[in-house]
């Protein structure tokens, strides 16, 4: 009987078969996402502590290192309402962004007043959720553990999330404490669709929650820190996201 010869893929597939079975292996042994995101939840301080809050209020210190500048900000965050950011920097002028549960808007020296709509105003409301903090069903439809990296020389497990807005994003986990170490996102603004990544590290508790209080985002070449110096909560209402003059002078036109 005449033995057939293989083809060249068939080949190629014998010769690397030890290398996909340990990746194979591999792809077992890592955690479950579903598991991964319920550690990562009691590693903040759990479910209720996030979901307590009627208001958080957080403000520090912002800087560009690699410009020079450095200033303040203040974050008000209303669960399931939205959120609103002011920030100054000599030098850069004043910055604001926010979501009201209805309007997003954006105003900056260099831009001007802005109204955000289409895929930028979905990103923003689903932001604005305490699902999305959580990492909940409702908003993550998708989540699987596809490696485990290194982030600063330590170990995490890489968590890819599929949000009910259709942008995907990842989720760094690290394998000693849970936490969330470093997320990869897709920021859109009138310039498009922005790749980000946002390292968090230096965590302490507030009010119960495990916060990180250094927060480094890495965007277009550029580099953003954020030091948290100070957390309230439930000392803010709707109003203080109400947006600015010039903002509502657009909705007006």
């Amino acid at each position: 009987m005449k033995t057939k010869a293989l083809t060249p893929v068939a080949v190629l597939l014998l010769l690397l078969a030890p290398e996909l079975s340990l990746a194979a292996q591999d792809a077992r042994d890592l955690p479950d996402a579903d598991e991964l995101i319920a550690r990562y939840v009691e590693a903040i301080g759990g479910r209720d502590a996030h979901a307590d809050p009627t208001s958080i209020r957080t403000s520090g210190t912002m800087s560009i290192p690699g410009m020079g500048l450095e200033g303040e900000f203040e974050l008000i965050q209303i669960p399931d309402v939205g959120s609103r950011m002011n920030s100054a920097m000599p030098g850069l002028g004043e910055i604001m962004a926010g979501f009201d549960g209805e309007v997003g808007w954006s105003l900056n020296p260099m831009a001007g007043p802005q109204l955000m709509e289409g895929a930028e105003l979905e990103h923003m409301e689903e932001r604005s959720r305490l699902a999305a903090t959580l990492r909940d069903p409702e908003l993550v439809l998708e989540r699987e553990t596809v490696d485990e990296v290194e982030v600063d020389d330590r170990p995490c497990y890489r968590v890819r999330l599929a949000w009910a807005s259709g942008r995907e994003s990842y989720d760094c986990y690290s394998v000693e404490t849970g936490r969330l170490v470093r997320s990869e996102d897709v920021q859109v603004s009138e310039m498009g669709e922005i790749p980000t990544v946002t390292d968090f590290s230096d965590y302490q508790e507030f009010h119960g929650m495990l916060l990180p209080t250094r927060i480094v985002q890495r965007t277009m070449g550029m580099e953003q820190v954020m030091e948290i110096t100070s957390v309230t909560v439930d000392d803010a209402d709707a109003e203080d996201l109400a947006p600015p003059a010039q903002i509502r002078t657009l909705l007006e036109g």
